[in-house]
């Protein structure tokens, strides 16, 4: 796993080179351990990027990264987790590196966003459609913004539903501060995603790209109000750029927090005018074949699940079989350290195949 954070610290590299270099060598450790020659033969780097990856090649910072995500509850996903193309559908500018905390399931959802100042109107519309979107078992997507954002999640939450949070600072701080109590009732209840590794502080320029999180990981953006010069606006066109469906609450003409919803209407944006509107087929994910060398393994287990599973996996799920564990005792048992396992671990969560408990406890799930 460190060898993805190096990749991601890496000042000149931005996603698209990334992509580039994973494509042509499969794993950032390839990467690392890539020659000049090698390098330089991939389409669009030349000298300067060769070398600079070549001179760059300390993996303390990524290593430190690592241990304050084990400190924090912070765990990773990359983007050979097929988890990660739920998020990131086919957009090449999706990091290869998400950082999060909660649960990801295995769906897509609508993204509620809007004014930070809202008015009384633009909380009824929100908190209507968040329930109304909770009880129907799709996703409420957003930024835990105060105001529209804020309710969104809220309302979701309290009518039991699951929600995502993308946020433009590193997961360890809570942005605002105000909402740290919703920030740990969107864990317990959804996800908390960001690019951002821990210790990263909340900048306007982080915002832009949170957007783009939100809106690729929708199916589509319910705009409830706007001022002209909103963050939301810059969400609705990302959606609108990616082919999503746009949709706009009708607010007061003489509404400063209207004014951008209603210039999305005039410009072809949906008129929202009932919940209904939101409902959209969830994806279902394609099975993976079972590898026929580890049937025998997976039988004595106890596995149930359709893929295959690692060596890595089935020795995690072999200490698992009798008792519950902690990361620690796993990791002792294994003669890993605690961060060597995270990955794998969080992936295992995902499918639902372990459960990992508040107190760290770690539970065989239901597969």
């Amino acid at each position: 796993m460190e060898y993805w954070i190096w990749l991601t610290l890496l000042k000149g590299i931005g996603t698209l080179i990334s992509k580039r270099l994973l494509n042509e060598f499969g794993t950032p450790e390839n990467i690392y351990n890539a020659g000049y020659e090698q390098l330089t033969k991939v389409p669009g780097i030349g000298s300067v990027t060769a070398n600079m990856l070549l001179s760059n090649k300390s993996l303390e910072a990524a290593k430190t990264i690592l241990d304050n995500c084990y400190k924090n509850g912070i765990r990773i996903i990359t983007r050979d987790a097929p988890i990660y193309e739920n998020i990131s559908g086919s957009y090449l500018e999706i990091p290869i590196l998400l950082y999060y905390k909660g649960e990801i399931k295995n769906k897509t959802g609508i993204a509620i966003v809007g004014s930070r100042r809202c008015s009384s109107y633009g909380k009824r519309v929100v908190v209507e459609a968040a329930e109304y979107l909770a009880k129907n078992d799709i996703a409420v997507i957003s930024g835990m913004a105060k105001g529209i954002d804020g309710y969104a999640h809220t309302a979701c939450i309290n009518a039991g539903g699951y929600t995502i949070a993308f946020l433009g600072n590193g997961l360890d701080i809570c942005y605002p501060k105000e909402h740290s109590l919703l920030m740990n009732s969107i864990i317990e209840n959804g996800a908390v995603i960001s690019e951002y590794p821990p210790g990263v502080k909340a900048k306007p320029e982080h915002f832009p790209k949170r957007n783009f999180l939100i809106s690729s990981c929708s199916e589509k953006i319910l705009v409830v109000e706007a001022s002209k010069n909103s963050g939301a606006l810059i969400t609705a066109a990302m959606a609108k750029e990616q082919g999503k469906k746009v949709i706009a609450v009708p607010s007061d003409i003489y509404s400063i927090t209207g004014e951008g919803t209603n210039q999305l209407i005039s410009k072809g944006a949906e008129i929202y005018l009932s919940p209904k509107q939101l409902i959209i087929q969830e994806l279902i994910p394609d099975s993976i074949s079972i590898n026929k060398d580890d049937e025998n393994k997976i039988a004595a287990i106890g596995l149930k699940d359709n893929r295959h599973f690692s060596e890595l996996e089935l020795t995690i799920l072999s200490y698992l079989s009798n008792d519950d564990k902690t990361i620690d005792q796993i990791s002792e048992l294994m003669n890993k350290k605690p961060f060597e396992l995270i990955e794998c671990l969080s992936m295992l969560e995902i499918e639902n195949i372990i459960k990992i408990l508040p107190d760290g406890r770690i539970l065989r799930g239901q597969n």
